[in-house]
């Protein structure tokens, strides 16, 4: 489920990108490693370490969350560890996306708004 997105492509050098659609990168290309990290976007197309990864920047797609704090539909989000997004605290965390969808608890896939 991707709406008016925009994408791009990043090279991550050191690891594989391959089955990490819906997970969240830095600029870099790698997973976002802790909360508050920078999300520059969330994988489309996961290609092995070396290639070109194709990335999500703006637009409605699904990503990765962790709901250790439950997550509620207009929530910020922001990167944290495993390339998931976590619930975001206003002034502390750089904000890249906005829930659609709620979770409850533990990881999983839901749709959101990235912007930027």
């Amino acid at each position: 489920m991707e709406k008016n997105v925009r994408k791009t492509s990043v090279v991550n050098t050191s690891a594989s990108l391959e089955d990490k659609e819906g997970f969240a990168v830095g600029l870099d290309g790698v997973l976002t490693a802790s909360t508050g990290d920078f999300v520059y976007g969330i994988v489309s197309q996961g290609r092995p370490a070396g290639e070109a990864s194709e990335i999500i920047i703006s637009g409605e797609c699904e990503a990765e969350v962790n709901a250790s704090s439950a997550i509620a539909v207009e929530d910020p989000l922001t990167g944290a560890a495993d390339g998931r997004l976590v619930k975001a605290t206003i002034g502390s965390h750089i904000i890249r996306a906005i829930a659609k969808e709620a979770k409850s608890s533990g990881t999983g896939t839901i749709k959101v708004l990235l912007y930027g």
